[in-house]
């Protein structure tokens, strides 16, 4: 499976984006994993993709379609907590809980990747078997 960051559904979702190369991309990077059936995400990046979208001043009807597309490959966050607490204090990465929590995730889903453009994520390549690719 691959784990995206939420930064990779609003380039591939948003019409208000400073960049179309990233957008492009994004896009790209979805629909391969589309075809492959190997996208899989968490509540955390719905949560995440509904405050971002709306600063953007996205339209509400798009914020809810890709939602209501989004919760297709949810699973269960269950126990990540944990996972995310042990590594914000291994860090002392408190200000990056919710990468991390990504990164948790995509452990305990097994995931092979976790594509992102946040080069914060380049922090945590050293305590993970998970491949961080930051593009």
């Amino acid at each position: 499976m691959i784990y995206f960051d939420t930064n990779v559904y609003l380039y591939a979702f948003s019409n208000n984006i400073d960049d179309k190369n990233q957008q492009e991309k994004s896009i790209e990077l979805l629909e391969k994993s589309l075809k492959q059936k190997e996208i899989i995400t968490s509540e955390v990046i719905l949560y995440e993709y509904v405050f971002v979208a709306k600063k953007l001043g996205e339209n509400r009807d798009d914020i809810q379609s890709y939602l209501n597309f989004l919760e297709k490959f949810i699973e269960p966050s269950f126990d990540v907590y944990r996972r995310a607490l042990e590594i914000m204090n291994q860090k002392d990465a408190y200000r990056s809980s919710f990468d991390i929590f990504h990164l948790a995730f995509s452990e305990y889903h097994g995931c092979k990747k976790l594509i992102t453009f946040d080069k914060g994520f380049n922090k945590l390549k050293d305590i993970t078997d998970v491949e961080i690719v930051v593009l």
